[in-house]
């Protein structure tokens, strides 16, 4: 993980600590406390989503377990067995494979997990406080702007109904390319990475569609 990929992640999870009103904010306060605080508990957060994570791929696991222990139980070889199973084939079933694909989920989120020691020590490296600040800062003071550009180029949608993660990640991309020198390419892939973490298929695809309008109008 990159420096400046880590400081986004810590800019967007700290989104969530902050006071829904950009007026509430003390930004002088910010800048030299808050920003501590604030990323220390979304740390905190990840790292309680990691460890439901990791119940989730354990029971992932356990069920493909049972599904196999199942199957040689039930398989004809054994009709008629009273104490230990004989060892059958496993078919290509749906439902098998399936329990397989869950392993891998299971997998992904195991390896999520093992981010959130990475992303703290990223933390404590000054440059990446800097630009996570920088971050948090630039999604303050162009909050209102960046509501107007997403509502433009999202009409056939309700602003306010848009999912709270898929509005935050763009809200701070928005607000990074107005404001940035970083070509709006680079931004929109980083914005989109962490989607593929914290979204949905379907919430990445929206993601991806209202910046690429967002670019578009900013050229404009």
């Amino acid at each position: 993980m990159e420096k400046r990929s880590a400081a986004r992640e810590l800019a967007f999870l700290a989104l969530f600590q902050l006071p829904q009103k950009s007026e509430n904010v003390n930004t002088d306060k910010l800048s030299k406390m808050d920003l501590h605080a604030i990323c220390l508990s979304a740390i905190r957060t990840l790292a309680d989503h990691g460890k439901e994570n990791i119940k989730s791929a354990e029971t992932y696991f356990i069920k493909a377990e049972r599904a196999l222990m199942e199957h040689q139980i039930d398989h004809e070889a054994n009709e008629g067995l009273n104490q230990a199973s004989r060892s059958v084939a496993v078919p290509q079933t749906e439902e098998f494979i399936e329990h397989l694909d869950k392993c891998y989920q299971g997998i992904a989120l195991m390896r999520e997990s093992l981010q959130v020691p990475e992303l703290y020590w990223h933390y404590n490296d000054e440059s990446t406080k800097e630009f996570t600040l920088e971050l948090i800062l630039k999604y303050i003071n162009n909050k209102e702007e960046v509501e107007n550009l997403i509502k433009e180029v999202s009409q056939s949608w309700k602003f306010e109904r848009i999912q709270k993660i898929e509005r935050k990640l763009i809200e701070l991309g928005a607000a990074e390319m107005l404001s940035s020198s970083i070509p709006h390419t680079v931004v929109v892939s980083e914005i989109i990475k962490l989607a593929n973490k914290y979204s949905t298929e379907e919430g990445i695809k929206f993601i991806n569609g209202v910046l690429a309008d967002v670019v578009k109008l900013i050229k404009d």
